[in-house]
């Protein structure tokens, strides 16, 4: 006997409109609720030029399960996993521009659950995107488990391996197929994106710094297997040693004018942060500085960098084709589409957004005919 509860059909096809990316997610939860969307396992169909597929480090597994505490923990680059792990999402297809290389192209398989021994989440995909994070764990640490199938397929023009691209675009298809409802979510830095480090303190070739400093040496992919893992749980624990060492000596800095004085973890990292603190304040006398924000800057490296790739016209224009082309590929409506504009943090340049919002405005009412706009940005106090 099925004992689904029956969905209802939504007249129009909603789009809600966010500025931060995170915050579509309680629009997601709101259809669950209103029975448009099944209560588990949903197909998320995610353009971004970022996976948003971290973990909150604060988020303590039960949490996850209240959906108040939930929203309050969550930032644009760790809103979906958590979705995952209470089973809002089984499938997610991370649709990248080809300026994206955080996750290689391919399909993956892998677990989300809570970490026995640390009480708290963790995956077993062993990209350097997750290791880098400390996030990695093995099975047998996890429990309260739910499966998670990952496609990360790279929308270009030209594709470097056309047969490879086929096979994904049709992994893709097939996906749609088995589903009656799936979530369409793009964020407008999909199409012209800004890594808004780059420019941080850029006087003092700031990046430049942090990039010596943080960088991530990967696990070598040509290892065999249990090699591997031995190795990414190694690494993942050194890496987050460094960086709670890191973080340790940043917070000092938000308290004191220069670490002469510091006794703590991470003293052997003091050389090259001390060189990076004296550049900047020799560059910015009369300025704050923002050491926590330096910090979360150097946080954006393991073994790649933050996409930085400012679109012409043009380019604009043909990922916006490119977009409709994969939507009929699809050839199934989404039961609701959240959009993020990500101006306001500069990932998406702010000359550009609204022009690119338009287009994609456009292209979703000519595809998908009736549709319901709700500007939630423009609404006072958000959702």
């Amino acid at each position: 006997m099925d004992r689904k509860p029956k969905l209802r059909a939504l007249k129009d096809l909603p789009i809600y409109i966010e500025e931060d990316h995170h915050e579509v997610l309680p629009h997601i939860f709101k259809n669950i609720g209103a029975k448009h969307l099944p209560i588990e396992k949903n197909t998320l169909v995610h353009f971004d030029s970022h996976p948003d597929m971290l973990i909150p480090k604060d988020l303590v597994p039960e949490e996850a399960f209240d959906k108040f505490k939930l929203f309050q923990k969550l930032s644009i680059e760790n809103w979906i996993l958590p979705g995952a792990f209470v089973g809002v999402f089984s499938t997610i297809v991370w649709v990248c521009p080809p300026w994206s290389d955080q996750i290689a192209a391919g399909e993956y398989s892998f677990q989300i659950g809570r970490n026995k021994l640390t009480n708290q989440l963790a995956v077993t995909c062993l990209e350097s995107y997750y290791i880098s994070e400390g996030l990695f764990t093995i099975r047998s640490n996890l429990d309260n488990v739910k499966e998670i199938k990952l496609i990360v397929i790279k929308l270009e023009e030209s594709p470097e391996n056309l047969t490879e691209f086929k096979d994904q675009m049709m992994r893709v298809q097939e996906q749609i197929d088995e589903v009656d409802h799936y979530i369409l979510d793009i964020d407008l830095d999909f199409f012209s994106t800004l890594n808004p480090f780059v420019t941080l303190y850029s006087e003092a070739g700031l990046y430049e710094k942090l990039k010596k400093i943080y960088t991530f040496n990967p696990v070598p992919q040509n290892m065999e297997y249990s090699a591997k893992i031995e190795l990414a749980l190694k690494f993942g624990d050194e890496r987050r040693e460094m960086l709670d060492k890191l973080e340790s000596i940043f917070t000092y800095l938000t308290m004191e004018e220069n670490l002469a004085m510091y006794e703590g973890p991470g003293e052997e990292l003091l050389g090259p942060i001390s060189q990076l603190v004296d550049s900047v304040r020799k560059h910015y006398p009369r300025q704050e500085i923002d050491w926590k924000l330096v910090h979360d800057a150097g946080c954006t490296f393991d073994d790649s960098e933050l996409p930085h790739h400012i679109s012409s016209k043009a380019e604009i224009q043909t990922m916006l084709r490119l977009t409709e082309q994969f939507l009929d590929r699809l050839d199934k409506s989404p039961t609701i589409v959240t959009i993020s504009r990500s101006s306001c943090d500069d990932y998406c340049p702010q000359d550009q957004v609204e022009d690119i919002q338009m287009g994609v405005l456009t292209l979703l009412k000519m595809k998908f005919g009736r549709v319901t706009e709700h500007h939630c940005y423009q609404e006072e106090g958000g959702n």
